[in-house]
């Protein structure tokens, strides 16, 4: 009998979509427009898999929502850490394609059109409390604090917890994009001022 493997991953995201402020998927409902386009950026502070250390990595996955959420039939490339070895893409392979069980397991059932991963440079950048995602010349994604509508306040810092997307985990951040942009060849969008979310993730297998 094999033994799966077990991992775990503790970091940062950033999470852009195409939806007005804020995204109704995180909340059980449906995208504002469709397609839904996406980006989550994710900086893994802490993460393995069995023995193999994933410390300091970033990855950026991009996807398209082609109608309601929980329809599926949902395209999905990935982006990942130029600096992994080869024994670490194979770890973020094997979890963020579903192999090695948990959140990503679950989600690969919404897949209809997974694109092939690439290694790439990734900045991970956090300014201010507001994040900045960047993979030269294929993505844009960066947060801000949305502008109170009342006059003379300063930028709204509204904060959930209990989204329905699992890759969230304790307070997560309302904000809105500063920008997001895709120009992958397999998937291109590009928005502003669209829904932003930011918080940590703590997710592990299997």
């Amino acid at each position: 009998m094999t033994t799966a493997t077990s991992w775990r991953l503790q970091g940062d995201i950033l999470e852009v979509c195409s939806c007005n402020v804020t995204c109704p998927c995180n909340f059980g409902g449906d995208p504002t427009r469709s397609p839904c386009d996406a980006v989550w950026g994710l900086r893994i502070q802490q993460g393995n898999y069995g023995s193999t250390r994933l410390n300091n990595l970033n990855v950026v996955l991009y996807f398209r929502i082609p109608g309601k959420v929980m329809e599926g039939n949902w395209t999905l490339g990935a982006y990942l850490d130029q600096r992994a070895n080869q024994q670490q893409m194979e770890a973020l392979g094997n979890i963020l394609g579903g192999k090695a069980g948990g959140m990503f397991a679950a989600l690969g059932g919404l897949i209809g059109k997974a694109l092939p991963p690439k290694q790439a440079p990734i900045r991970f950048e956090t300014v201010n409390g507001e994040h900045r995602v960047t993979v030269p010349g294929l993505i844009e994604a960066g947060s801000e604090r949305i502008p109170n509508p009342m006059p003379g306040q300063p930028p709204m810092d509204s904060k959930v917890t209990g989204l329905m997307v699992p890759i969230f985990g304790g307070s997560s951040n309302i904000r809105r994009s500063t920008a997001v942009k895709a120009t992958d060849p397999n998937l291109r969008f590009e928005y502003s001022g669209r829904s932003s979310v930011t918080g940590q993730f703590d997710l592990k297998g299997p």
